[in-house]
């Protein structure tokens, strides 16, 4: 638990069980309460992206471990399911995982290899362009939300190529507009780099969220004269 804790903290995501209690969670087909033995929530969804199932059992799992744990995380909503075991899988365990015809990621590990698991590498192979799963990115949002310094959270987007950054901008101003607009309006108002707050505001202004006071501040601190009046177009 330790771990996932470690790479994926608040306030971007939520670890259950957050407390010794077992955690349970509605099935939207089944109805009932679910056990999840780990389960990560993104920031502002209702279901789990994220589940992990651990079976410490003496025989080995077969296929029909694996098409059940399919019907749990269909049911609970999750992305990518792991299924982990302290015995072992039989043959054609992987194969039907690899097969599976739903839209989840399955991964079937030992216990020794889920110690080591690059957790939040897997979510950022389902979700590329989500940017809390991006090394800089992320590191950036969480001390923007700290209340870091402002040298820190620029440095922390520094080594972000161009292509990344609108791409990852892009992924939240539809999924996660609200934090996507304050992490934008810090960019556009704070950040040393004028072609880095000059992009954030085309992108707030884009979507229709640029306010005045964001749109006064950017133009203030703008030296070139036509990137001040396509500012003032936005």
């Amino acid at each position: 638990m330790e771990k996932f804790l470690r790479e994926f903290p608040p306030p971007h995501f939520r670890v259950e069980p957050s407390a010794e209690d077992d955690y349970y969670f509605i099935g939207r087909h089944s109805g009932e309460g679910r056990q999840l033995d780990v389960a990560v929530f993104r920031r502002g969804e209702g279901a789990p992206f994220l589940v992990v199932d651990a079976k410490h059992w003496r025989k080995p799992l077969d296929i029909v471990d694996v098409e059940s744990f399919i019907s749990f995380l269909d049911d609970v909503g999750a992305q990518i399911g792991v299924l982990v075991t302290s015995s072992r899988f039989t043959k054609a365990s992987p194969r039907r995982a690899a097969g599976a015809h739903v839209s989840i990621h399955l991964e079937i590990v030992s216990v020794e290899e889920a110690l080591e698991w690059d957790w939040l590498g897997l979510g950022r192979r389902i979700y590329p362009w989500d940017w809390v799963y991006h090394w800089h990115l992320g590191h950036a949002l969480r001390l923007l939300e700290e209340g870091g310094a402002v040298d820190a959270v620029s440095e922390a987007m520094e080594e972000v190529p161009f292509e990344e950054w609108e791409a990852a901008v892009n992924f939240a101003l539809k999924r996660h507009q609200d934090e996507a607009r304050h992490f934008l309006g810090w960019v556009a108002t704070m950040h040393h780099d004028d072609r880095w707050r000059f992009n954030a505001a085309r992108h707030l202004g884009e979507n229709g969220l640029l306010t005045e006071s964001i749109r006064k501040r950017v133009i203030e601190l703008e030296a070139d004269p036509e990137a001040r009046a396509l500012l003032a177009e936005l």
